[in-house]
């Protein structure tokens, strides 16, 4: 058989290959590019973390190596925690009247600091609700808000979201001011605001911080503090704001010119609202009470208080400095009067002051009226042009040109020129077109006064009015010193009654020449020189001749020391022409002296600083009355006085008093016109208040032409006159008006029963005149001769008895002990 061959294995074969596409190639390529770019992609953000880790770690260090370098100083120290817990912000001295009225504040900041109790709760709610709403629950820094301002406001750039600075940190930034630095000014003052922030909180309560805070905040306007912003927008203090009040203030926070309710009452009462409204959503008032207020007026009542401005400037200015000298002896530099806090009460009567500025306004407004008319277009200085040539000269805008190196005729060239400026007027101050010039000229013509009032009794002051306006006249003419005419002349006719003189006899009215004064011959104002005068006649009618014989028979010594013995300290010239009125006195010496009359004989000093309290209520300094008041003539003679006074007003050159301004209260008082009717006066006085006034220019020479318009009873007396209306008709005001002087003695009365004139001498009787062609003496002249060469002697006696008591006590002191 034959053998099978195993079959043959089949040829391997190579696999078919695939036929590729484009398509296919072109997606491994994408799949590798991702695969490559997720490890890119990874290793960047791994890298970027790490960059970020690594900014923000350097960042993180560099702000916390800012921080500590803040904190330790190197860009200003920090307030310590010691200086933090004795805080003393500079305050004003407030000054009051003796009836409890502001009158106005001594400073260098115009502040007021003042307790949390007499801060109203409504002014602290607005200001948490407005400013920092979570002020209760932070430390100083809040870092909610802090967030928002970094992400809304200044990355967004939304600054309609507010600041992030809580009320510690503002507290700070009003206690330490912030210093450039250039590019770091703001990030150092920040970093510095917290830290110090922080630092109050853990000295201080959240009352305490909101305390400080509202006591030194600005309101702009040069106040600060909420109790002057209080007392000048709304004239209250600030315990007393009402929530629309309160709101409007704390508003005024954000922009203090934008929302001034003065300026801009339409916008600060829309930014009210919004305060209102936050103090709603966080509780402080309801629904109702937000809409309340919302919808009422801003009940602005805006009184400014400033150095010109207030009640009494003049006065204000006068205590200042006599409070600085009591501080001073009494506790050398201890006390600020600027920046201490100090409380100044006077003697000042805001309501008397009130009637005393109102009667000055009236009368020098109207008086101002009558003076242009009576010059009508021509310069009252034409006789002096070097009045008008050293005013030009002294001129704030002159003295400006002059030193900036102009000729003279360019800068008079320029002052010609019409300009924008503001003037004072009775209306207020006023923006007039005007030329340097004319501005001159306009303020030359201006008539200007001083008007006093005093309590005899104590010589306590109650109003002071030193001028016309305090900003544009700062010149007081209370204490200045000019001639003071026949208001001189009671202590005349007192000196004569003390030298024996009785008010009945009657002296010739004929003019004299007086050999032993340089043929000195005074004469009478009216040009009469026939009759004679009693004394009470020759004073109620102020008549020259009358006086001149009074002083030549007393002496001018006698009339001189009675005049210092009274209160008149300044010197006087020894000359017979003091009787009518030749010696430049201050009105304040003058009231002062006439106080005597009112006190029967017994004188009293002005005062108007009664006590200085420190901001605790310690009282620092505090007056003391005299206990024994020494008497410098006899009631006998002060009652003569005090009749002889009120005859005139009852009949005499002040008897307008009672036609023309209808006055019911006992008054006495004295006239006074200087010569060429320059200086206009008159002093009056019930048995409780004594009121003088001065009328005249700055500049003697600018005066009246004519009598009839520049006497004193055309001058002064008005202002008294209209000032007494008031007083008479405000019962309050009763203690100064309706009081009675002494009745007068019998038998003083019987001495003062006689006629003010007589064409013939009523001392002679039938037989001395048939007598007199024999020469011989007048026997009841030559008995008062007697009589009164006997009080002659007598007040020697007792000048030397004075005399030798004061040796004797300043012996005294000098004996070794």
């Amino acid at each position: 058989m034959a053998t099978r061959k195993p079959a043959a294995k089949p040829k391997k074969t190579a696999p078919a290959k695939r036929k590729t596409t484009g398509k296919t190639t072109s997606k491994r390529k994408t799949t590798k590019k991702k695969a490559t770019s997720k490890k890119k992609e990874s290793s960047l953000k791994k890298k970027l973390i790490v960059w970020t880790l690594k900014v923000a770690m350097s960042g993180i260090t560099v702000i916390g190596l800012f921080l500590m370098l803040v904190y330790l100083g190197f860009f200003g120290r920090l307030p310590s925690e010691e200086e933090l817990s004795k805080i003393r912000q500079q305050s004003a001295a407030e000054v009051y009247s003796a009836d409890g009225k502001l009158m106005g504040r001594y400073f260098v900041v115009n502040r007021r600091t003042i307790d949390n109790n007499a801060i109203s709760d409504y002014v602290k709610d607005a200001l948490v609700a407005t400013e920092d709403s979570r002020f209760f629950e932070h430390s100083g820094l809040d870092f909610i808000s802090l967030g928002r301002v970094i992400f809304r406001t200044i990355l967004l750039g939304d600054h309609a979201q507010g600041g992030g600075s809580t009320i510690s940190q503002q507290l700070a930034k009003n206690l330490y001011p912030r210093k450039r630095l250039g590019l770091l000014t703001f990030p150092v003052c920040k970093a510095k605001e917290i830290f110090t922030a922080n630092r109050m909180e853990q000295i201080y309560d959240k009352d305490d911080i909101l305390t400080l805070y509202l006591n030194t905040v600005p309101f702009g306007e040069d106040i600060y503090g909420i109790e002057v912003a209080a007392q000048r927008f709304f004239s209250k203090r600030s315990r007393d704001l009402n929530p629309g009040e309160a709101a409007t203030l704390v508003g005024m926070l954000a922009a203090n010119t934008a929302y001034n309710p003065r300026i801009n009452p339409e916008r600060s009462k829309k930014r009210r609202n919004i305060v209102l409204g936050r103090m709603q959503e966080q509780g402080f008032l309801s629904a109702n009470e937000a809409k309340k207020w919302k919808t009422s007026s801003n009940g602005l009542h805006y009184r400014r208080i400033d150095h010109n401005t207030g009640i009494s400037p003049y006065f204000r200015e006068k205590i200042k400095h006599q409070a600085e000298e009591v501080l001073a002896d009494l506790y050398g530099d201890e006390y600020n009067l600027f920046s201490d806090g100090l409380r100044v009460v006077t003697t000042i009567d805001s309501r008397v002051q009130h009637y005393a500025d109102e009667a000055v306004k009236q009368q020098l407004k109207r008086l101002q009226q009558s003076f242009n008319q009576h010059w009508k277009d021509k310069d009252p200085w034409v006789k002096h042009p070097e009045i008008y040539a050293s005013a030009l000269r002294k001129s704030n805008r002159y003295q400006v040109l002059k030193e900036a190196g102009w000729s003279e005729e360019k800068i008079m060239t320029h002052m010609e020129k019409k300009t924008k400026m503001t003037i004072f007027s009775y209306g207020g101050e006023k923006r007039v077109t005007m030329s340097p010039v004319d501005s001159v000229k306009y303020y030359l013509k201006l008539l200007n006064t001083g008007f006093v009032a005093v309590n005899p009794s104590n010589g306590h002051l109650l109003a002071w009015v030193g001028g016309i306006d305090h900003k544009s006249f700062q010149y007081d003419h209370i204490t200045s010193k000019r001639p003071v005419g026949s208001t001189f002349k009671p202590f005349v006719y007192a000196a004569a009654l003390m030298d024996g003189m009785e008010p009945c006899d009657f002296i010739s009215n004929e003019r004299r020449v007086y050999k032993k004064y340089n043929d000195w011959s005074p004469a009478n104002s009216n040009g009469k020189h026939d009759g004679y005068y009693s004394l009470k006649g020759g004073l109620a009618n102020s008549v020259n001749t009358i006086s001149a014989e009074i002083i030549n028979r007393v002496g001018v010594d006698e009339v001189v020391d009675l005049a210092h013995e009274m209160g008149i300290e300044s010197e006087m010239p020894p000359v017979p022409s003091i009787a009518l009125g030749t010696a430049e006195l201050s009105l304040l010496e003058m009231v002062g002296a006439y106080s005597t009359f009112v006190n029967y004989g017994r004188p009293v000093e002005p005062v108007g600083l009664l006590r200085i309290e420190d901001r605790k209520g310690n009282v620092l300094y505090e007056y003391e009355e005299p206990k024994h008041p020494r008497q410098v003539y006899s009631e006998e003679v002060a009652h003569f006085m005090i009749e002889m006074m009120r005859g005139v007003v009852e009949r005499g050159t002040g008897k307008s008093l009672r036609t023309g301004y209808a006055l019911h209260s006992q008054l006495a008082g004295k006239t006074g016109t200087t010569q060429d009717n320059a200086d206009g006066w008159f002093i009056g006085y019930t048995p409780g208040l004594v009121a003088g006034c001065w009328v005249g220019n700055d500049q003697p020479a600018i005066r009246w032409r004519s009598t009839r318009l520049g006497q004193g009873g055309k001058t002064a007396l008005p202002v008294f006159g209209k000032f007494m209306q008031q007083m008479e008709k405000d019962r309050k005001m009763a203690k100064y008006t309706k009081r009675s002087f002494y009745p007068m003695p019998e038998d003083l009365q019987r001495r003062f029963l006689c006629e003010d004139y007589s064409l013939d001498d009523p001392d002679k009787n039938i037989f001395d005149r048939f007598l007199d062609s024999f020469d011989r003496p007048d026997s009841t002249k030559l008995r008062k001769a007697q009589e009164r060469d006997e009080r002659k002697k007598e007040r020697r006696k007792r000048k030397e008895r004075d005399h030798k008591g004061i040796l004797d006590k300043m012996k005294d002191l000098f004996k070794k002990k």
